[in-house]
């Protein structure tokens, strides 16, 4: 459906100028420098021509089909023109325009009348208030960004009009190319959803950058955007990652699971891989822009420095990635051929007296070892270093093997000219080590997220898990449950739900007063636990709300009394329950507007604002992905029996995570949820406390979540 914006046979410019200090001259001037091959029609109230083109008045003069409009006017009179575009049955539009959403005010009405005259004629809209966009493959520079993108296969989208023309200027100087470049603006009808769908099915793009500072729809984009990670590496940077101050939540889900956990999760669960500056995001760049990726994970690093080396071999492992183990092949012709002071392992050291025909010799045998995925080369310069010579062998070199070589020539006066000859060499090259190690784990992640994309989609295409409400199902079709219409559930109803999904929970007695308490303390049989029942309060522990190990009568009158007479009103009654024993562990949820709802799984009981030992996921989840969320808390080895801990139950914790994630599936206005504690033993687990916010969403579809 965008494809027009990107092979456009004809394009009106609406704003075009003749005069050099305008937008509409820079847009014009770069479609015609270019060397754009479509059909070019400027428009401007005032001018018979511009550029030596004909110009009209307005796009409704024109005769023939246009396949997209550049409006450069002021925000005021777009509407205008683009209501003319809707009747000239023009359907894209780059608005370049600025003074919309991003200044308030009357800006908002403006922009909300383009998104009206957009839905009225099915107009597709990049921008407003962005810098346009550029197609190195047909020489479209339908933007007012000084210079074009070089010929590549790297699809770029930035929010940041500014982050495009510093990409695109530090890339030139680097010899990166693009296959498309796009700056979004306000988003007002295409979002990174739109291009990320694009860039999965276009063919001229091998992997794809952004940077986002929002993002539209959560669920649609951890859609699209595992759709093309599990084919496509995806390089996203999103800042805003600062902890700011934020409203008490009233549950401890709620309390832990901030934005910038729901953006993680995201990420990690459709494969796309983070940054986390400009510096990262270039580097990577640089790299697919030579090669499409990393097959594996294994590192040899060439050296003429110990140092260096050493260092390296730590960034190496500090990213996940590995030293790879040198074949026998590769180690005898290294020790055959280098002083006997080199180091022949990796790191291969060619010590610092190394001219270039020794550099030769390691670099041609580690390019060859197929232990060997990626090659980390280090230079420093010493007296004897032949800096100018080792540079053209590694470029010849690294020209005849499709491996890639990360180069670092460290230094500064003595490497500069070698290292600006680098950069604009095929070859792949960085200031530091660290740098090379960090882009190569980088884009083994994206190898790995291949796996967490495909399971993400499998796991969408499951939605319909075994439904705890069978009797609802019509015509074998699952019909999802009424939705909870009270925002107050009572601690029973919130016990009653849960097993309804197959949760387990403790059983459960609900006293009014202390003739009461005492006589369903008997028939629990002691001893029991007591809890205060209210409406008002969140954590009991804070106002002395749970009493455990209650042995007789006079024990559960005495609590009854004293906590009466401290809450009063706010006191609606007492829970009884028995003793549970077992390892504390907390499930909770907090519902995200636009992802959807994070599912947390930690160590419980009063610990788990402290420790914070926890994991996330985004529902729905399976017990496949339930076991990893498990697995994945440091305290894990504590369930799994350590050091003479009973071995927990963890297919029953499992099971419980995968029941949280259908209720919450089938109830999108489940709000925040928390289980703490499930107590958990090596026979089974029960929720023991529960609190369940409700709050309806603010789109009101059942299909929410599904």
């Amino acid at each position: 459906m965008l494809n027009n914006f990107f092979n456009p046979k004809s394009i009106a410019i609406i704003g075009a100028s003749p005069k050099k200090e305008k937008l509409g001259f820079a847009v014009l001037k770069n479609i015609l420098d270019y060397d754009y091959r479509g059909k070019i029609y400027p428009v401007n109230l005032k001018y018979k021509t511009i550029l030596e083109l004909k110009a009209y008045r307005s796009v409704l003069e024109i005769k023939g089909k246009m396949d997209l409009a550049i409006i450069v006017i002021p925000a005021k009179a777009v509407s205008f023109v683009l209501e003319e575009c809707g009747k000239a049955g023009i359907k894209n539009a780059i608005i370049i325009s600025a003074g919309f959403k991003e200044i308030g005010g009357k800006g908002v009405i403006l922009e909300k009348e383009l998104s009206e005259i957009a839905e009225k004629y099915k107009i597709k809209i990049i921008g407003p208030n962005c810098l346009g966009i550029l197609d190195s493959s047909n020489n479209l520079n339908a933007s007012f960004a000084d210079g074009m993108i070089k010929k590549g296969n790297i699809g770029f989208i930035s929010q940041s009009g500014a982050i495009c023309t510093a990409m695109l200027d530090w890339a030139n100087l680097n010899n990166v190319g693009f296959s498309r470049f796009v700056s979004l603006g306000n988003k007002t009808v295409v979002s990174e959803i739109e291009m990320l769908e694009f860039f999965k099915n276009d063919k001229k793009t091998k992997s794809v950058l952004a940077y986002l500072e929002s993002i539209t729809d959560g669920k649609k984009f951890m859609k699209v955007a595992a759709e093309l990670a599990k084919v496509k590496p995806l390089i996203i940077i999103k800042p805003g990652i600062s902890k700011a101050s934020q409203k008490a939540m009233a549950s401890h889900t709620g309390a832990i699971a901030g934005e910038e956990e729901v953006i993680k999760t995201a990420f990690r669960q459709a494969g796309a891989v983070r940054v986390n500056n400009l510096g990262e995001l270039f580097n990577i760049a640089k790299f697919l822009s030579r090669h499409d990726g990393l097959k594996n994970n294994r590192i040899a690093i060439i050296t003429n420095a110990g140092g260096p080396g050493v260092i390296s071999s730590d960034e190496v492992e500090k990213n996940n990635l590995k030293l790879a183990s040198l074949s026998k092949k590769t180690i005898s012709v290294l020790k055959k051929n280098l002083p006997p002071t080199a180091n022949i392992n990796n790191p291969v050291d060619v010590i610092g007296d190394a001219k270039a025909d020794r550099y030769e010799i390691a670099l041609k045998s580690v390019l060859a070892d197929k232990n060997v995925d990626g090659i980390i080369f280090i230079l420093t310069p010493q007296r004897v270093t032949e800096i100018n010579k080792t540079a053209d062998d590694l470029i010849n070199l690294s020209k005849k093997k499709n491996k890639p070589i990360l180069a670092s020539f460290i230094g500064g006066c003595s490497v500069e000219n070698e290292t600006r000859k680098l950069n604009k060499s095929p070859l792949i090259a960085y200031d530091y080590p660290s740098e090379s190690a960090f882009v190569l784990g980088k884009l083994w992640q994206c190898q790995q997220s291949k796996k967490a994309a495909a399971n993400y989609l499998r796991m969408l295409k499951r939605n319909n898990l075994t439904s705890p409400y069978p009797l609802l199902a019509k015509e074998g079709k699952s019909v999802s449950p009424a939705p909870f219409k009270r925002e107050d559930l009572d601690f029973i109803e919130s016990l009653n739900i849960l097993k309804s999904y197959n949760i387990p929970v403790v059983k459960s007695l609900l006293a009014g007063n202390s003739d009461e308490v005492v006589k369903l303390a008997r028939k629990i049989k002691y001893p029991v636990a007591m809890k205060i029942f209210s409406r008002q309060i969140t954590h009991k522990t804070e106002v002395e709300g749970v009493k455990i190990n209650i042995k007789n009568d006079f024990e559960v009158r005495e609590y009854y009394d004293k906590i009466h007479k401290k809450l009063g009103s706010k006191l609606n009654g007492i829970i009884i329950q028995p003793m549970t024993e077992g390892i504390e562990v907390i499930l909770g949820v907090k519902r995200d507007e636009s992802f959807g709802h994070l599912i947390m799984f930690g160590l419980g009981g009063i610990y788990t604002e402290i420790i914070k030992d926890v994991s996330f996921r985004l529902a729905p989840i399976d017990k496949a992905e339930a076991l990893k969320m498990i697995k994945k808390i440091k305290s894990f080895k504590i369930l799994n029996g350590w050091r003479g801990f009973p071995k927990a139950d963890i297919n029953s914790i499992a099971d419980s995570l995968v029941g949280l994630s259908n209720l919450v599936s089938d109830h999108p206005e489940v709000k925040e949820l928390d289980i703490n504690p499930l107590m958990v033993t090596e026979k089974g687990c029960l929720a023991v406390d529960v609190r369940i916010v409700v709050k309806p969403i603010s789109n009101p579809s059942r299909e929410g979540n599904k």
